[in-house]
């Protein structure tokens, strides 16, 4: 196979693999985020979902969908960040869990 027909299946192989990873992100519609980098007693938790849900999938943010559990708490959470101005979501299954978190790390400020 010539180089130049090589590199077109591996261009549309990589084009075609960008929705899937967009679409993979979808498993964080309905669950709750804050920026933990912003002051965590002026945040709240937000649904995501609508803009939020599409800023996380934009080029902007990368995200991380394998859970971490050294959150302050110990609730696995996701991450999601900002590329340039450093915003951080910590990404939590359920509405208390992220409440919980945001208020103890507001507690350690």
């Amino acid at each position: 196979m010539p180089s130049n027909r090589r590199a077109l299946v591996v261009l549309i192989f990589c084009l075609a693999a960008v929705p899937a990873a967009a679409d993979s992100l979808d498993v964080l519609q309905g669950k709750y985020a804050f920026n933990w980098r912003a002051e965590p007693s002026r945040e709240k938790c937000l649904k995501v979902a609508g803009k939020l849900l599409t800023d996380f999938k934009s080029n902007r943010y990368r995200c991380e969908l394998t859970a971490v559990t050294n959150t302050s708490t110990g609730a696995p959470a996701r991450v999601c960040t900002e590329v340039k101005d450093g915003k951080e979501y910590l990404i939590f299954d359920t509405l208390r869990a992220c409440d919980e978190e945001r208020k103890t790390q507001a507690s350690n400020e």
